[in-house]
């Protein structure tokens, strides 16, 4: 069984928050600091994908926990139609609402917060990214293995990232001297996968300047509030959105930071990349705190 990162040696205190008029109402958990020691900066958890505000093994709550004990209040909730949240669930790109709705409600509960964190994984990642160009509260967005996904990008990212990785793994040649690897239909699938990332760069041509990529490139280019980019090395998503953005030179200048964990996978399975993720989050932090 796969360990976990140690809970906080104190629990901080958490309260359920129904966020707006029942019927239509955001569930979230609000992880308190201990009396006083409070922040004046807070977290909101936008979540990625199909997931609840728990997140994958126990993601969030390890996280919205762990900066809670260092003081920064974190809300971490439900989307609309998610969770224990009623509704239509809304697509990732018109989450604006929810995520203000939960800003709104870590203020209203915590009135020493004056400024907010958003802190997003996969989809939400780029839901959060596209919110904080209109919110001034919004402090900084940490953007974890962001959603950037077209055609192009999946089939590029499939060459360059799974095809590049077996290539690089002694369990393929051994497999290959064996002849347990089909080399002929291995090479076929590559091939399709180069062909249709280039088929696919020609077809969004025309609608470049509304796709996402685009979007995401043009907030990465000049961003509203810092951006810090946690990147897995083993995960197609990540490797997806650096393809994404490579046109555009976002990612290569000084306006973006990154933190990039070579092992770590999509949702930070492992306990150290988790641990990892939640001190560089601290750091930024930190660094907010302190200016």
């Amino acid at each position: 069984m796969t360990a976990r990162p140690p809970e906080p040696p104190v629990l901080p205190a958490e309260a359920v928050l129904s966020i707006g008029a029942p019927g239509s109402e955001l569930i979230g958990v609000l992880a308190h600091p201990r009396p006083g020691e409070a922040r004046p900066v807070g977290v909101v958890i936008v979540v990625g994908g199909p997931q609840t505000r728990v997140g994958s093994h126990r993601q969030f709550v390890l996280m919205a926990r762990a900066l809670a004990q260092a003081g920064y209040p974190c809300l971490r909730f439900d989307y609309a139609g998610m969770g224990d949240s009623p509704g239509p669930m809304p697509d990732f790109e018109r989450a604006g609402p929810d995520i203000r709705r939960a800003c709104d409600a870590l203020i209203e509960a915590m009135p020493e917060c004056r400024r907010i964190v958003l802190w997003g994984l996969c989809d939400g990642a780029s839901a959060a990214l596209l919110y904080a160009q209109g919110d001034p509260r919004i402090a900084a967005v940490i953007a974890a293995n962001p959603w950037a996904r077209s055609e192009a990008t999946r089939s590029a990212a499939l060459v360059t990232s799974h095809y590049g990785s077996r290539l690089r793994s002694p369990e393929f040649w051994r497999k290959l001297a064996t002849g347990k690897v089909d080399v002929l239909a291995s090479v076929r699938e590559a091939l399709g996968h180069a062909w249709r990332s280039r088929r696919a760069r020609g077809k969004s041509a025309a609608s470049a300047d509304t796709g996402l990529p685009t979007r995401l490139a043009r907030v990465l280019a000049s961003p509203r509030s810092p951006v810090r980019l946690q990147l897995s090395g083993n995960d197609l998503t990540a490797a997806e959105f650096e393809i994404a953005m490579k046109p555009a030179g976002v990612l290569e200048g000084s306006i973006v930071s990154a933190l990039r964990l070579a092992q770590a996978d999509h949702t930070f399975s492992a306990p150290e990349a988790l641990r990892a993720v939640i001190e560089d989050s601290l750091r930024l932090l930190d660094g907010l705190g302190a200016s």
